[in-house]
């Protein structure tokens, strides 16, 4: 027998398959499935993408039917809506499952850590909670959506941040605490210069993932110390605080285990003051085991799929959650304002700091979480502030990103492509046909790049800038266009080297540091998380090596391909190869960097006769949602196709039109849906290409003609 489980966010989805002994034998990923902003329509359509991804990663013919499906989804409150989507799924494929039983989200939370009753409290892009008796009665808190609610969501942050911003500007209501920095925070993440520019985003061009993105930005900023941005976080502590104390009446309960699900809870050790306070504020007597899954629930839903069927699916509940906090109301707040017999010299302030000095609290219990180099108790102390409110040392103290920028950089070049046969008509210098970065890995002057950034580009020069600004003129050694790695050298020696790290423990949402030189400007870096550790080089249109990259949310500039993407330890973990769109970058692991260096030859590289002279993405259906996902005019019938994300100046396709960003859906009448229809066209064919190309909400036709090279 097989059970299916859906785990459904408004960004993000997670499939299971599990067999009849609960083992989990296939896996799928996708984007989000709430059918209130989607439609049910497109809802199904995604839960079958992923349901028939999940079957080919069990080994499961696509026309056998799972025994039951268990749909969690954000927004599935409603009966009426819930029978409809199941009979939607079942209508657009037959063989997806012979039951479906649809809930909603927090239900699939609460039966994966407290399958005998407790409570789930969702706190994602928006925000819900549940509490289940152990009888069997449920009662809801929350989850209306972001107009009505999703109070303590990352979306709620967010809009609050905004809002506050926008109130002390005006004068409405002046804010508790400097705006400044949260602010830059809000204006980098929407790339707005002035307030008027962040009215599309809350209007026509409204995304509700997307307006919830600056969140996990804020937090940053509140654990580098950010009065305003802890505030806001002590006020999303308390939100969420109060769906606990609203659903804790609910149960006669004298303990209750809470299912703390969605990534606003990853910053627990800012709202963990809110909410103390709030559940103290509200007296709430009953003791609450603050729990972590360590599995999607996916795996709730697909034992809500087996036992809507009567089968009861084995499971270890040891191995789905992990308690991080437990509320003692005893040693909370009583009515003298007291913790445990200690008192403050005054009251809480928002943060839950007494008037600006921490004291020591026994028997309160702390996470001892770390964010980068620092841990809470360090934090703790940097945030303490004496009598001349002196913050001196902060900066110094905890820079981590700075730290990591000053042992790596000075390993980073900058690489310079120059056309030999072509002069600038004012300079009488050779035209730069692209840019790129590299880092030296060898003080001998052996520098690792990609390959894309130094081969297929007929007559060229390269040329290499150190850090300190001396330019030299590099000779290509050794390259693998299947894994798109070079090594190049320079004829200097005693140089500075990068640190080789190890990519094979890497976890999603690491930090990590993008380092190059985009555009010609020296030493660019951007931070970011490692968003997955897992892509598979089909997806990149790579053919021949079995091989995954690392997904990253660090801004990547087509110039950063080739330099290096750093972890917090200032050690190489991968090399940064491209931008698919904002927040959509890939690397390539350093455990592959390795193997190359290891049995790098010298020997002339393999390149196509015909030069087309662009770099492509192969777009796979979970490629092609998350592009959906982020740009709303794209045309909803594209199915295959590769997407250009760079053009080499000077090369056929620049000369014949084609631009980053286009989508080639077919060439000379015949579809395109790999990278490798691409290379099988340009060894098949002769003469001009007739290319068929999607431009925002253009179609577009253009004639190149390949070079022979």
């Amino acid at each position: 027998m097989y059970f299916g489980g859906v785990e459904g966010g408004a960004t993000h989805s997670n499939l299971v398959i599990c067999d009849g002994s609960g083992r989990v034998v296939g896996r799928a990923k996708g984007p989000g499935t709430n059918h209130w902003t989607l439609g049910i329509d497109e809802c199904a359509n995604r839960i079958i993408a992923m349901l028939q991804s999940a079957k080919d990663d069990a080994g499961l013919p696509k026309d056998k039917p799972l025994d039951s499906l268990g749909l969690t989804l954000s927004g599935c409150e409603q009966e009426s809506s819930n029978a409809e989507l199941a009979s939607r799924v079942k209508e657009k494929d037959g063989n997806s499952a012979k039951a479906i039983y649809v809930a909603s989200d927090t239900a699939g939370s609460l039966f994966t850590g407290a399958p005998d009753g407790g409570m789930v409290l969702i706190a994602g892009t928006g925000s819900n909670a549940l509490l289940r008796t152990p009888d069997g009665q449920q009662h809801g808190c929350g989850g209306w959506g972001y107009l009505l609610g999703d109070e303590g969501s990352a979306y709620w942050i967010a809009h609050k941040a905004v809002k506050t911003v926008f109130d002390d500007v005006d004068g409405l209501q002046p804010a508790p605490h400097p705006t400044d920095r949260v602010w830059e925070v809000i204006r980098e993440h929407f790339d707005a210069d002035t307030r008027a520019d962040l009215l599309p985003h809350a209007y026509k061009h409204f995304d509700k993932s997307m307006f919830a993105g600056v969140t996990s930005k804020l937090s940053a900023l509140a654990y580098k110390g950010d009065d305003l941005s802890l505030h806001i976080f002590a006020s999303a502590g308390a939100a969420l605080a109060s769906h606990a104390a609203a659903l804790a009446t609910r149960s006669s309960a004298p303990r209750l285990r809470v299912v703390c699900v969605g990534s606003v809870w990853k910053s627990w050790d800012i709202l963990k003051p809110g909410v103390l306070k709030q559940l103290a504020k509200r007296r709430v007597t009953t003791e609450l085991e603050l729990v972590r899954l360590r599995v999607s629930s996916a795996m709730g839903a697909a034992w809500l799929a087996a036992k809507h069927v009567d089968y009861e699916l084995p499971r270890d509940d040891s191995a789905f959650c992990t308690v991080f906090y437990t509320y003692h109301p005893e040693n909370m707040l009583n009515g003298n304002g007291e913790i445990n017999g200690k008192t403050f010299n005054g009251k809480l302030n928002g943060n839950g700091i007494a008037n600006g000095n921490i004291h020591k609290i026994n028997n309160l219990a702390v996470a001892a979480g770390v964010i980068g180099y620092f841990s809470l108790k360090e934090r703790l102390v940097a945030a303490t502030v004496d009598d001349g409110n002196n913050l001196k040392g902060r900066r110094e103290q905890f820079n981590f990103i700075a730290d990591v920028v000053a042992v790596s950089a000075p390993s980073v070049v900058y690489i310079e492509i120059k056309d030999s046969r072509r002069l600038d008509l004012f300079s009488g210098q050779p035209v730069t046909l692209s840019n790129g970065s590299g880092f030296i890995v060898k003080e001998d002057g052996l520098i690792l790049t990609n390959a894309h950034v130094v081969v297929n580009k007929p007559n060229a020069i390269v040329n290499v800038r150190l850090m300190d600004g001396s330019i030299h003129t590099g000779f290509v050694e050794d390259v693998d266009l299947k894994s798109d790695l070079a090594t190049l050298r320079i004829p200097v020696k005693g140089l500075p080297t990068m640190k080789l790290g190890s990519s094979a423990d890497i976890k999603p949402g690491e930090w990590v540091v993008a380092m190059g030189s985009p555009l010609a400007l020296s030493n660019t870096v951007t931070a970011g998380v490692v968003s997955s550790t897992q892509r598979a080089s089909e997806e990149l249109g790579l053919r021949g090596k079995d091989m995954v990259y690392i997904q990253t949310d660090a801004p990547i500039t087509f110039g950063n391909s080739g330099g290096p993407l750093v972890n917090l330890d200032g050690e190489a973990i991968g090399i940064n190869s491209m931008k698919v769109t904002s927040g959509i970058s890939f690397a390539i692991p350093i455990d592959y960097v390795k193997e190359f260096l290891a049995k790098r030859t010298t020997k002339s590289p393999q390149v196509s006769r015909r030069y087309l002279g662009i770099t492509m993405l192969s777009l796979t259906p979970n490629i092609l949602m998350e592009l959906r996902m982020r740009n709303p005019e794209m045309p909803s019938d594209i199915e295959h196709g590769i997407l250009v994300w760079k053009v080499i100046i000077g090369s056929p396709a620049y000369n014949g039109g084609l631009q980053p960003g286009d989508i080639v859906t077919s060439i000379n009448t015949k579809p395109v849906r790999t990278a490798s229809d691409i290379y099988m066209l340009l060894e098949n064919t002769s003469g001009a290409l007739r290319i068929d190309v999607v431009r925002g909400r253009q179609r577009i036709a253009l004639t190149v003609t390949p070079e022979l090279h």
